[in-house]
């Protein structure tokens, strides 16, 4: 009999100890994953109206610029109709960076009638490589190194400016909340 109550508390101990592992076990938690970036794609984009004012110079300087554009663009009574936009019209890697030229502006209505210095474009439909940056605006040149590998890897040429649509503001949200799209006007390598 002694030795049945000693089996039975041996087994009691032992399935206790097997239940605790493997509980001990389920509740171990593995450090998250880091988000994957997210993927360029290649789309039509929709055409719209872009009121705007040219800028020379470092892309560093470009909080003056929209400093200069604000006060002429709603000075004029415009209403933004879309996103703020910056359009690149050269390349850091072909001129110095006091000869860049750049834009900044709204999307908007084809009524609109902007006076000098704030011009007014229209932005055809046209295909491009796509790319969603999320976070810090200073971290924008990793997202343009996926986005332009992405054109040479898949066989496309860059056939307009690049520009940028900023999603939301950088008043309303944090660095780590901005998105920006990347928009590189694109064709297929003949």
């Amino acid at each position: 009999m002694k030795k049945n109550i000693f089996a039975v508390l041996v087994f009691f101990i032992f399935t206790s100890l097997m239940v605790l592992a493997v509980e001990t076990t389920q509740t171990v938690q593995t450090p998250p994953t880091p988000p994957t970036p997210p993927t360029p794609v290649v789309k039509e984009v929709d055409g719209c109206w872009y009121a705007y004012m040219e800028f020379t110079g470092p892309y560093n300087d470009m909080q003056k610029g929209i400093d200069a554009f604000m006060p002429q663009f709603f000075g004029q009574g415009l209403t933004p109709a879309g996103s703020a936009v910056s359009m690149y019209l050269n390349s850091p890697e072909t001129v110095k960076p006091e000869e860049l030229k750049w834009t900044f502006g709204f999307i908007v209505t084809p009524e609109a009638a902007p006076k000098d210095p704030v011009k007014k474009m229209e932005i055809k439909k046209h295909l491009a490589v796509v790319y969603l940056h999320k976070g810090p605006y200073t971290n924008l040149g990793k997202s343009y190194e996926i986005a332009q590998k992405f054109v040479k890897d898949n066989g496309y040429t860059v056939n307009g400016p690049v520009y940028e649509k900023y999603l939301n503001n950088p008043m309303e949200v944090t660095p780590e909340g901005l998105e920006t799209e990347i928009i590189i006007p694109v064709e297929k390598k003949q």
